[in-house]
């Protein structure tokens, strides 16, 4: 990898554990304001519309003013201002106002990181770049778990003053030591118009029907990713009785699961099988042993355990794959792009959380399977729209 993808990830990789902080003290700011499980979801669908609708806007803006940096540091800021308005809001509506002023700044730092990965890749070391890029930025999702759960586990608020002062920072650092990346001259009419916004996109270049399916995909994995993740999570606080310190170890240990499965084994799959095939069998994997773990009693027993590792191993290696696919399918306008696929991604993730708070306090197993029978659809969409891809 280049020095300027190093760079991104070492940016992205502590984002990723600020975005975190909150989430593990989360259901403890649900339960202490007596809220349901179902508001519970309503708080990330909320932010999940938000980011739907905002992130090809994101992504335009980064392709027309020739600036990821810009688009990376700025949302941060107000992604800060959000989650401290989020953390010590009381009533419902406030709670979802600010999840949705949330979505609409993170979907932009995630959308144009990616685009920003594709700018700086030739479409054969792009798999490789994108695994690591994941690998690391997961790690710090679980050390953001651990953090946010040591810090919030005597008052949940501690997490996100930590959340939001670290948001304000992280602007600053990207803003004056990320270099700006390689992205494609655009002609000089069109950098003149600084004061015209134009964001219609031209389905007949953009929508091929490879591209449709691998977002319709995108949406499907998306869904079961963030019902098994919510319901991980709610899971373990309501039902397990875990404080969120105890949440964090379990999110930690899934992140170093993922760093060795997308450092060590996603690359190397990838360039033997080819993304697709390689991505065909691992949500196939990942389904079926999430719905095995779904069916064991005993969480704690030699077999739970080591089916769990199985399963956290091919979850993460699912999504770069994906996105390397999806960055192929086009040579220009990459944060177009990769907002259509955040959008596809947050449509699910409204489905996914929307569905794990209707069922987690009625049936949580059930919440599970679905989850993984969802990953199989994916898989069968894979097998017979094999050579459409």
């Amino acid at each position: 990898m280049n020095k300027k993808i190093i760079y991104l990830t070492i940016a992205m990789f502590f984002m990723s554990i600020l975005a975190n902080t909150a989430h593990p003290v989360t259901p403890e700011l649900v339960v202490s304001l007596n809220m349901s499980s179902l508001m519970y979801g309503i708080m990330f669908a909320a932010m999940s519309v938000a980011s739907f609708i905002m992130s090809p806007i994101w992504g335009s803006l980064s392709d027309r003013y020739e600036s990821r940096k810009l688009f990376l540091c700025l949302p941060s800021i107000g992604y800060a201002l959000a989650q401290i308005g989020f953390g010590f809001s009381t009533s419902p509506l406030l709670i979802i106002l600010f999840r949705i002023m949330g979505g609409t700044f993170a979907c932009s730092i995630f959308t144009v990181s990616i685009a920003y990965i594709v700018d700086e890749t030739t479409s054969e070391r792009r798999s490789e770049a994108i695994s690591v890029y994941t690998a690391i930025t997961r790690f710090g999702i679980s050390l953001g778990y651990l953090i946010g759960g040591y810090i919030g586990a005597k008052d949940y608020h501690y997490a996100f003053i930590l959340q939001s002062s670290g948001l304000l920072l992280h602007a600053l650092l990207v803003y004056f030591l990320l270099p700006e990346s390689n992205m494609e001259t655009k002609r000089t009419e069109e950098k003149n118009k600084f004061f015209t916004l134009n964001f219609n996109i031209n389905f007949k270049e953009y929508m091929t029907r490879s591209l449709g399916i691998l977002l319709f995909l995108v949406l499907l994995t998306s869904f079961s990713y963030v019902a098994y993740n919510t319901g991980i999570n709610y899971f373990l606080k309501k039902h397990l009785s875990l404080n969120p310190l105890q949440i964090g170890y379990y999110m930690a240990f899934m992140g170093i699961i993922g760093i060795i499965a997308n450092v060590y084994m996603t690359p190397r799959i990838s360039k033997k099988y080819g993304e697709k095939k390689s991505l065909k069998y691992v949500l196939l994997i990942t389904g079926v042993t999430l719905i095995l773990l779904s069916t064991f009693d005993d969480f704690l027993s030699l077999k739970s355990i080591v089916l769990l590792v199985v399963f956290l191993f091919f979850l993460s290696m699912y999504r770069p794959l994906l996105q390397t696919l999806i960055s192929r399918a086009s040579k220009r306008d990459h944060g177009k792009i990769m907002g259509l696929q955040n959008s596809a991604n947050s449509v699910g993730m409204v489905g996914g959380s929307l569905f794990a708070g209707a069922l987690l306090d009625l049936f949580p197993v059930m919440l599970f399977v679905v989850a993984g029978v969802v990953f199989i659809l994916s898989y069968l969409i894979i097998l017979i729209s094999y050579k459409e891809i």
